[in-house]
């Protein structure tokens, strides 16, 4: 069972030119090991849900090449050792995630920002899903502290699911940067909905790699900003 999520700590807030003695919640941390056979270790900081899931995506996405996956070979408390198994996954359809029109993409964001999840009592909290565009709904969910984690944490549901990321739509909550974009040009991802803004190395890089980028994505607004899509798969 996942530890606790958040605690609640007392704490002074000033407001409207005065003081009060008040309690917040906070969101809890955990430090998890990963080592990873013939490669080396790492060390995590991360919400404290499913710590195996996030070291077998954190080591698929950042210290394996393609081909090549990890598999749990032992845990202890916080501490994952891993070892190296062929990827033996079907090459994923290049077909997919197919096209998406204005109106259907505003109703997913809908959806994706209208889920509950954690930062609604912290503010502390970046969210990532995959949608399938066969399945028509969201197939995984994650949320976690830092941003880099929910993609991790995407990647390790798809180790364990055997399904193939780039045939899913990533939607993020976060700012897409360089080293976001990186890590998922590294998970194969084709097509990106973020609700915050894009960098121009994001933009470069989804570019460059035939990358759909889609950033501010706004449902209250119906508005969203097409970044990068050469491959036609916002439809008018």
């Amino acid at each position: 069972m996942d530890a606790a999520l958040t605690r609640e700590v007392p704490c002074r807030r000033f407001k409207d030119g005065r003081w009060r003695e008040i309690t917040d919640d906070v969101a809890e941390e955990i430090r998890v090991t990963v080592r990873l056979a013939g490669v080396g270790a790492c060390r995590l900081f991360a919400s404290p849900i499913d710590p195996e899931g996030l070291a077998l995506g954190h080591a698929a996405l950042d210290m394996l090449g393609p081909g090549r996956i990890p598999v749990l070979a032992r845990a202890e408390g916080l501490c994952f050792d891993l070892e190296t198994a062929p990827d033996t996954r079907p090459e994923p359809d290049p077909s997919l995630p197919g096209t998406l029109a204005a109106p259907e993409l505003l109703a997913l964001v809908t959806r994706f920002i209208a889920a509950p999840g954690l930062w609604d009592g912290t503010g502390c909290f970046h969210r990532a899903a995959l949608y399938d565009p066969r399945a028509g709904d969201f197939v995984v969910r994650a949320e976690d502290i830092g941003r880099h984690n929910c993609l991790d944490r995407l990647a390790g549901f798809g180790l364990r699911q055997g399904i193939a990321l780039p045939e899913h739509l990533l939607f993020l909550s976060c700012r897409v940067t360089a080293s976001m974009m990186e890590k998922a040009l590294r998970a194969g991802l084709r097509l990106i909905v973020s609700r915050s803004a894009v960098t121009g190395a994001a933009v470069s890089l989804a570019r460059e790699h035939g990358v759909t980028l889609v950033g501010f994505a706004r449902d209250a607004e119906a508005r969203f900003t097409v970044f990068a899509d050469a491959a036609g798969r916002i439809a008018a």
